[in-house]
């Protein structure tokens, strides 16, 4: 049960960061900048995470937040880290 929920809030953000980028003036571009982004700032977490004392594994779930969320995403990974 737990595991379909956990699936079901990320197809919730999916589908809410889709429609976000589809409302955008260039969505296409919106959404190759957002995964970029993401994409690039958990690299930079994952190789320079050992001056703030984490890094996180790449592994799918951790790539597929960074493309999903961005950057807010990745923040988020390394905030929820250091509270949990």
């Amino acid at each position: 049960m737990e595991e379909t929920i956990f699936w079901g809030i990320w197809g919730m953000l999916g589908v809410i960061m889709f429609s976000y980028y589809l409302r955008r003036k260039h969505p296409i571009r919106s959404i190759v900048v957002g995964t970029g982004s993401g994409l690039l700032a958990l690299l930079l977490v994952h190789y320079g995470g050992s001056f703030i004392g984490y890094v996180p594994a790449l592994n799918l779930l951790h790539i597929l937040q960074s493309m999903i969320l961005g950057v807010p995403g990745v923040i988020f990974m390394v905030v929820l880290h250091y509270v949990i």
